[in-house]
């Protein structure tokens, strides 16, 4: 089987919908299949063919700054696909890409659409864009759409998609690579990482923007530190414009660096907030803290509280609904919370913060919840299966599943207290 997967970015640029689709296709890979990639590209260096992890990638230049530039984008992954269709059995896009499923109807190549981000590419959002009449018959020319969260679900009814035409898959991790530590690996990542043995560690996984919530995690974690006495450090993992200059030319996301600088500042929390910026070792940082906090205002499904679960974290995150409290229920994987609060938020971190034998108890049941709902090889084998009734032009079945995950002795034996 010959998939090529289409997605406005893939690795190593920095996006959560690039990460799903590199780890889906590395798992597809060991099923069999074979998986090749064309996407985006910022950065003029990355153009052309290049081999990801042994995945073949073909990037043409992503240049949104003008109509005419945006439309260049979209006529290069158009002509790519007109060209080498007949090397495909099956196209799987990662968000709506309008020339993807253009070229898929023209092709006659079968079209499985995954929607990545709730306000991006789900149906209600496509439907009141521009030409919005126009957009939706090609959305709606996929033979299925895949959305990932309850949520996004929610949307594809709201729309009167065909029932057939979509089914729920939610996005997965590698249990073995985001997973907990052994107590003296956990100390010897903490001094990698420099995490002062006496304190407490406070992660967070995501670009330094409006959307990812920074400024509500700087304001939540103001407001801790007037309420507990225990020591802690906040790292923040992803680009941002403290460290490697992200978002150079982009005015909005570097005023809005500019104001959380200054917030920063005001509240003397230099020493408290560290910007770690794109790391190739999220894993290390996830096995290695104490607590997670997701701040984000906009989602899809976080691939982010799914790998901090996986890795034994107890989470508090912004309450979306459909999404993240799908994902974390309260008071049995953490809390999902008002992140504008800025004192609901702070309260729901002090609670784990000052609460050592809670923490062991959430990250037990967050470890086990993905391991039975977001294992990354058995969503793989779904995929596998979805591809293979959409080739045959076979009805779809319901992808609901039940992941057989290892046994809460094992997982308490490698969870300890933070």
């Amino acid at each position: 089987m010959r998939v090529l997967m289409t997605n406005w970015y893939y690795v190593p640029e920095f996006s959560g919908a690039a990460m799903q689709c590199h780890r889906l296709s590395l798992e597809l890979v060991k099923l069999g299949l074979t998986v090749e990639v064309l996407t985006g590209a910022a950065n003029p260096s990355l153009l052309g063919e290049d081999s990801v992890d042994g995945i073949k990638v073909t990037r043409v230049l992503r240049d949104t700054s003008t109509p005419l530039r945006h439309a260049r984008f979209g006529w290069d992954m158009f002509r790519y696909i007109l060209k080498n269709h007949k090397k495909y059995d099956l196209i799987h896009s990662h968000g709506f890409i309008a020339p993807v499923n253009l070229a898929a109807l023209l092709t006659r190549t079968p079209l499985v659409q995954k929607i990545t981000n709730l306000h991006v590419d789900d149906p209600v959002t496509v439907k009141h864009r521009k030409w919005g009449r126009l957009l939706m018959m090609l959305y709606r020319r996929a033979r299925v759409i895949i959305p990932t969260s309850e949520k996004l679900e929610s949307t594809c009814e709201v729309k009167h998609l065909k029932k057939q035409s979509f089914t729920r898959l939610p996005n997965g991790i590698n249990p073995r690579q985001f997973k907990p530590v052994a107590w003296q690996q956990r100390l010897e990542l903490r001094r990698k990482l420099a995490i002062p043995d006496d304190h407490l560690a406070l992660l967070t996984v995501g670009s330094v923007n409006y959307n990812k919530g920074m400024d509500m995690l700087v304001r939540a974690v103001a407001e801790l530190k007037k309420t507990v006495k225990r020591k802690f450090i906040v790292l923040v993992v992803g680009p941002n414009k403290l460290c490697r200059n992200y978002a150079l030319g982009n005015h909005e996301v570097d005023a809005f660096s500019q104001n959380l600088l200054k917030t920063i500042g005001e509240q003397s929390l230099f020493k408290t907030i560290r910007f770690e910026g794109v790391r190739a070792n999220v894993d290390e940082y996830m096995q290695a803290a104490d607590i997670y906090i997701h701040p984000s205002r906009q989602e899809g499904q976080p691939n982010a509280i799914i790998e901090a679960m996986a890795s034994g974290l107890p989470i508090v995150a912004n309450l979306l609904y459909g999404i993240t409290d799908e994902l974390v229920q309260n008071g049995k994987c953490g809390y999902v919370v008002n992140g504008e609060d800025d004192k609901e938020f702070a309260a729901a971190i002090r609670v784990l913060v000052n609460n050592d034998s809670l923490r062991l108890r959430l990250a037990t049941y967050a470890r086990v919840e993905t391991l039975q709902n977001y294992n990354l090889w058995k969503i793989a084998e779904k995929y596998r299966s979805l591809y293979t009734h959409v080739i045959n032009n076979e009805p779809v079945k319901s992808m609901e599943h039940e992941l057989p995950g290892e046994s809460l002795f094992s997982i308490l034996n490698n969870i300890k207290i933070r």
